[in-house]
């Protein structure tokens, strides 16, 4: 449509990243193989995310029955807990919400690919709306084990875009007292009218908004992106819910913000500009991140943990491959740790393992991994190397470091390591198998005199059997 993309931010290139919903994240943590008491920290974030959300979070199985429900979605049932789970969905909706519903789980369980569905349900004699985004979830050995429903009350909306057909005098007034910002720009992209709440969230004046464009508070790239998005509007007349972008504030700092958008027409139903719901999600975003990072960092000393060194060893070797280069996985234990953890205590156990991740991350290079596992032991990755040879001059560097006291509590401790290696392709060409193998040649280390390291051969495995 040439004529809309005329008057609209021409020139400018797409990028829009896919929505990192709280599935994705939920489904990560739920993947790590931590200790005991590390796995519990990240249990009662988990927890904690699925039971302060303001969105129902539910786990069916095939058959439909609630096999788990947060505290949201219980509140909305108006049932204790022990007589809902067991129960099929279809006991507490409607036979079209319950046929609908039954359908997508089904062909989630079969296929895997996400449905998101909308519904509209009558209590007291009002009409509710809400989404539901079915996900398949899988056990650690791959079974498929149920499907997590996030659903999310849209009422809202709708009744805002009921409001504007109804009234223009109820319309403005609802949107002037909303919390989630809002604005309508016509078919160039200039603001013509918002409320109170997107000037809040800005920083602009009205006199300063009421003179922009959509370009002025986003970037080229973002732009491009949302002209796509106008025009697909301009064509079929469809809003598009769920946009997340970030704005920029009349200070130059960014927030994150979803989008709801949708056509504006005249009386003859002609298109006239677009109208945007606008919720700052800023802060959801952070707490995002901060649950990604648990997912892939060990707690204590901040290190990639096993779940994220498997990852970057898995695309090592996607690379290794392609470009005919080795690599070096190394299984790195302290000698005596315990020694030091029962005679000092535990904090300053802990302290001096941040201090080897500390130096390890400083010693080696910017494209190497060095992960903890747990207790005392590390993983090093060294992807790109040229010759095997290379190895043995990057573990010596590795031991001599260790020669250096660590202080700790004024203390000056000082401790040694023992290297086990393997190699890709000469050791295997499996993640966990050149894992395991580094592991192997590290237990010989440690029953041969400790403070030393060794390349992995077959044989080793035969001395270890015995």
């Amino acid at each position: 449509m040439r004529s809309l993309q005329d008057s609209v931010f021409s020139n400018r290139q797409a990028s829009m990243q896919d929505k990192n919903t709280s599935a994705d994240l939920i489904l990560k943590i739920k993947e790590l193989n931590v200790k005991a008491s590390e796995q519990k920290y990240l249990e009662d974030v988990y927890r904690s995310v699925v039971e302060s959300t303001s969105d129902s979070i539910y786990f069916v199985d095939e058959d439909c029955r609630y096999l788990f429900i947060n505290n949201h979605y219980l509140s909305r049932l108006g049932q204790p807990v022990e007589q809902i789970i067991g129960r099929k969905y279809g006991e507490f909706h409607s036979q079209e919400e319950d046929r609908e519903f039954s359908e997508t789980v089904r062909k989630v369980f079969a296929t895997g690919e996400s449905h998101q569905l909308e519904h509209r349900s009558t209590r007291d004699g009002k009409y509710f709306f809400r989404t539901f985004s079915p996900v398949r979830e899988h056990s650690g050995h791959g079974k498929i084990t149920g499907v997590v429903v996030f659903s999310k009350d849209i009422t809202e909306f709708k009744r805002a875009e009921d409001a504007i057909r109804e009234s223009e005098q109820k319309y403005r007034a609802i949107l002037e007292n909303m919390e989630d910002g809002y604005q309508e720009v016509d078919l160039s992209g200039n603001v013509i009218f918002f409320n109170d709440s997107i000037l809040k969230m800005l920083g602009y004046s009205r006199a300063e908004f009421a003179r922009m464009n959509y370009r002025d508070f986003i970037d080229e790239v973002t732009a491009t992106e949302i002209f796509q998005i106008l025009n697909e509007i301009y064509e079929t007349g469809n809003p598009y819910r769920g946009v997340e972008i970030e704005v920029i504030k009349w200070d130059g700092s960014k927030r994150n913000v979803e989008l709801f958008i949708s056509l504006m027409k005249d009386a003859k139903g002609n298109a006239t500009g677009f109208r945007n719901f606008i919720r700052d999600i800023t802060e959801r975003k952070r707490s995002e991140e901060t649950i990604k990072r648990l997912a892939y960092h060990d707690p204590l000393t901040g290190l990639p943990n096993r779940l994220l060194f498997r990852d970057r060893l898995n695309m090592a070797i996607v690379r290794a491959k392609r470009n005919r280069q080795y690599i070096a996985v190394m299984m790195l234990d302290l000698d005596n740790f315990k020694d030091i953890n029962d005679t000092l205590g535990h904090h300053v156990g802990d302290q001096l393992l941040q201090g080897v991740g500390n130096r390890m991350t400083g010693l080696l290079r910017r494209g190497d991994t060095i992960s903890r596992m747990g207790g005392d032991e590390f993983l090093i990755l060294l992807p790109e190397i040229k010759k095997i040879e290379d190895t043995h001059r990057i573990v010596k560097k590795i031991i001599e470091t260790f020669r250096v006291h660590f202080l700790i509590d004024n203390r000056e401790l000082r401790i040694t390591t023992s290297i086990g290696i393997a190699t890709y392709p000469k050791d295997s060409e499996d993640v966990d198998t050149l894992i395991k193998n580094a592991d192997i040649a590290m237990y010989h280390v440690k029953s041969s005199g400790r403070n030393n390291y060794k390349l992995f051969n077959q044989d080793m495995i035969t001395k270890t059997s015995a």
